[in-house]
């Protein structure tokens, strides 16, 4: 550091090249450089030309200085190091001005004098620093395993404040179905990156679920179960017997085959005529035709219920009598090729059926038929032969009809065989009884018929399905009702079915006060005629799918099912399972494989 004279001395040096740079603040004005002449203007002096603190000229210095590591410093020649009091070259600030960021330190060594900069971890100037995120994500995927089925996401700690890896499955449902459950029911789908939705799987949308034709069978869908297969079309299915062969013999003619003529001929006894009109032939005393079909191709384990025969007359003459031709069964030993009167087969049943075909003298054609059970009967007690013969007769008509050898294929003799192609039992109830708010302690058990109204009077009917094969698989369900009064009381005559859920109640002791809990789920409603001119006895088929999985459901659990029939408005009395009348006691009809 230098003393005071000494820098007398080193100033003296400089003021030599200085214009009219004043030492004393206090000198005349005329004295003083102007401002951007050889001085700068400082607003702390009076005169405007001083530097602050300092009673020297603000003088600009031009580097004139003479001597060694001298250094003009605002109008003075001074040493690179002197410092006095904040003035010279070498005072250097001890801090930062303004303050750095709190998260930055002031570099007293810089370069350019003292300077805030950013600490490690932040970025910024020095006034202003942030910290530099890392992303935890972008080595190893944040440690979260594989990039392709797991994505790392950034985010920040709620405490530390710090970036931190999250992990999230891309898609959820790769793993334990997304946990939407069994995944033969339900799906699941990844919308989008950690979200899986979870449906329900339609399975009747493919293949009818598996039940079968959907002309005979419904696929009814069940949450979380595979699906109810309900029987939709008739259990009776009609299939057409193929024929085998036909011919007719003749009395009047006992060794001669027919089998080769396109006609059949039923003619009485002792009745003769020629006809010629569509064929030639003449009749004389006793014709008798016979038929052959084919019964091999019908579904086994079914029965056969229904049999019609069809046959298109063309000719013949009403002699007066009886004028039926009947259809009778005989035994199947025959062909046609050797069929002649004198070897006729054995007549195993007759009349089983039979048609009245009138003819005025004009040969025309007519389609007549002959059905019945009893043929039906007779062809399922032949179901093991394959084959079936029927013989046609008639006391005192005669007919002529199409045989086998004519042109035209659909004015064949035709049987038709109608199956039973499915378990259907019609199962009664082995208890019913109505109970009465109006009665609430009373035991009102059938009484003279069932009763719902709308004076919370309802009944119930139990149906036992014990009958039914423990490992049958039920496929259709259908509850009748008949009513047999119904009262208008302004209501909407509106009925209501549903079911209990406990088989424990008896017919001669459930009362109002004591009735079973309902499930309170519709199973089905119906509406009933409440006129004055309504049919006395009016019949109600239910067949609803909520009825039929019901009946599953009951079936499974109790092998027993017991329904309620509730009224809203007006009110009515069914037939209970003790009426005279047997056809109208209430029924349920299942249906199983």
């Amino acid at each position: 550091m230098f003393t005071s004279l000494r820098r007398l001395g080193l100033a003296s040096l400089c003021l030599l090249a200085l214009s009219a740079c004043n030492l004393d603040d206090a000198a005349p004005e005329s004295q003083l450089a102007a401002a951007g002449d050889a001085c700068t203007s400082d607003t702390v002096c009076a005169s405007g030309l001083c530097l602050t603190g300092d009673a020297v000229c603000a003088a600009t210095c031009e580097d004139t200085c003479q001597g060694d590591d001298l250094v003009c410093t605002e109008g003075h020649c001074l040493p690179a190091d002197y410092c006095d009091e904040g003035v010279g070259p070498g005072c250097a600030p001890t801090t930062c001005e303004p303050g750095c960021h709190a998260d930055a330190t002031c570099d007293l060594e810089a370069a350019g004098g003292p300077a805030c900069a950013c600490n490690d971890g932040f970025e910024g100037d020095g006034l202003s620093c942030t910290i530099i995120e890392t992303n935890p994500c972008l080595e190893d995927n944040g440690g979260c395993g594989d990039p392709g089925t797991v994505q790392c996401d950034a985010v920040d700690d709620e405490e530390s404040g710090e970036l931190v890896a999250e992990c999230t499955t891309i898609n959820p449902c790769l793993e334990d179905n997304g946990g939407c459950g069994d995944p033969e029911f339900f799906a699941c789908t990844n919308t989008e990156v950690g979200v899986g939705e979870c449906s329900e799987i339609d399975l009747c949308a493919t293949d009818n679920g598996g039940c079968g034709d959907p002309a005979r069978y419904e696929c009814i869908p069940l949450s979380g179960q595979a699906p109810l297969c309900k029987f939709v079309a008739s259990c009776d299915v009609e299939h057409t017997a193929p024929l085998l062969e036909d011919t007719f013999t003749s009395l009047s003619d006992p060794s001669t085959a027919f089998d080769e003529k396109p006609f059949l001929v039923v003619n009485p006894p002792e009745k003769a005529r020629s006809y010629e009109q569509v064929y030639e032939y003449r009749a004389r005393d006793r014709h008798e035709s016979y038929l052959s079909f084919d019964i091999r191709d019908l579904p086994e384990g079914f029965p056969v219920v229904g049999a019609r025969l069809d046959m298109v007359g063309f000719d013949g003459m009403a002699w007066g009598g009886t004028r039926n031709t009947f259809v009778n069964l005989v035994s199947n030993d025959w062909r046609a090729a050797e069929l002649r009167w004198e070897n006729a087969p054995e007549t195993l049943a007759e009349r089983l059926g039979y048609w009245f075909l009138w003819y005025g003298g004009e040969a025309v054609d007519r389609a007549v038929s002959a059905e019945s059970a009893e043929l039906a009967q007779k062809i399922q007690e032949l179901r093991e032969e394959g084959r079936v013969s029927l013989k046609l007769t008639a006391p005192d008509y005669t007919t002529l009809y199409y045989s086998s050898e004519h042109e035209e294929r659909d004015k064949h003799p035709r049987l038709t065989l109608t199956v039973r192609e499915c378990n259907q039992p019609v199962l009664l109830p082995d208890a019913n009884a109505t109970v009465s708010g109006r009665e609430p302690g009373e035991a009102l058990g059938e009484g003279d018929g069932l009763v719902a109204d709308r004076d919370r009077s309802e009944f119930y009917v139990r149906f036992d399905m014990s009958q039914i094969p423990v490992d049958a698989e039920i496929v259709g369900a259908q509850l009748d009702l008949v009513a047999i009064d119904a009262t208008n009381f302004g209501g909407d005559a509106t009925f209501t079915l549903d079911y209990l859920t406990t088989e424990v109640w008896g017919e001669a002791s459930v009362t109002y006060d004591s009735r079973p809990d309902a499930a309170g789920e519709e199973l089905a409603t119906f509406t009933l005629d409440t006129s004055t001119d309504r049919d006395p006895a009016q019949r109600v088929t239910l067949d609803t799918s909520a009825l039929f999985e019901t009946v599953v459901e009951r079936f499974e659990a109790e092998q027993s099912i017991s329904l309620r029939v509730t009224a809203s408005g007006d009110a009515a009395t069914f037939a209970g399972r003790n009426h005279p009348e047997s056809a109208w006691r209430p029924r349920l009809t299942v249906i199983y494989e």
